[in-house]
């Protein structure tokens, strides 16, 4: 198993530092976890940077920017800095995919963007099933998901279908 939720997490307390008697690196590691998952792997932080790099329609990108800007406030009460940690993890993640998606544009279908789009769906759904403590779910191990649209697309040319 990867474990991409325990090594970030390890990495993240030994990054904070926490104090004798505190518990912060775990504050920190949930926080930066949660809020990649949030802001990163939604259709709107995925479709947002690509409609405004393709065709200059900044309306995704927008209202993502609102709607985190809001969930951050929220959760920032509860998981502290790391929440701003995670505001520069997504403008870089934003970043990579606007500078991209004029490279990329060949290959951005709709069906690959909406298969993108549903894995990521259930990313956000299983992080709001842990926030909630319905269901507690290492979404961070879920991230290679991913790459399974992507590589799919890939390879269905290659396949013989009648």
């Amino acid at each position: 198993a990867i474990d991409i939720e325990g090594r970030f997490d390890r990495l993240t307390e030994r990054l904070s530092k926490p104090k004798a008697g505190e518990g912060g690196g775990t504050n920190l590691s949930r926080g930066l976890s949660t809020g990649i998952v949030l802001f990163c792997f939604g259709t709107l932080s995925i479709l947002g940077p690509i409609n405004s790099a393709l065709y200059g329609d900044e309306t995704f990108l927008l209202t993502n920017a609102t709607l985190d800007f809001v969930t951050s406030m929220v959760l920032a009460s509860s998981f502290g800095i790391g929440m701003a940690f995670a505001g520069v993890v997504l403008f870089c993640w934003q970043g990579s995919i606007f500078l991209l998606a004029q490279w990329l544009e060949p290959l951005m279908t709709a069906n690959l963007m909406c298969e993108i789009t549903i894995v990521g769906g259930f990313l956000i759904l299983a992080s709001g099933l842990s926030i909630l403590k319905i269901k507690e779910i290492s979404v961070m191990n879920l991230l290679p998901a991913l790459l399974v649209p992507p590589v799919w697309f890939a390879i269905l040319p290659l396949l013989p279908l009648g």
